[in-house]
């Protein structure tokens, strides 16, 4: 049984990673004028189905600024995640955008 949540909870997370990262590919050009590029790194779901982590990296510099735009427009990316996903996804989770660290 433990096998089965693993592979449900793998395929989530592709499926999340593949569409939060086009939405950011969207929003973010969309908003600034700045140039700089956002990847999606990893995406980490709760085993609850709660909350999804989702790692980022800023390029060329880690800017605060867009951090803070991002995060705080996650409601926004969860809504529009929701109308992509509807039929797909029963639940959709609150997104934490975390910035990833390099080893």
């Amino acid at each position: 049984m433990k096998e089965m949540s693993l592979i449900k909870n793998e395929k989530l997370s592709s499926i999340f990673s593949i569409e939060i990262a086009e939405i950011l590919n969207e929003e973010i050009q969309n908003e600034n004028n700045e140039k700089f590029l956002v990847t999606l790194i990893k995406v980490c779901i709760t085993h609850d189905m709660n909350l999804i982590k989702v790692y980022i990296s800023i390029y060329p510099s880690l800017n605060k600024k867009i951090l803070e735009i991002i995060r705080s427009r996650s409601r926004f990316y969860r809504k529009l995640l929701s109308k992509r996903l509807r039929y797909r996804v029963k639940k959709i989770p609150k997104l934490d955008f975390r910035v990833s660290i390099k080893d």
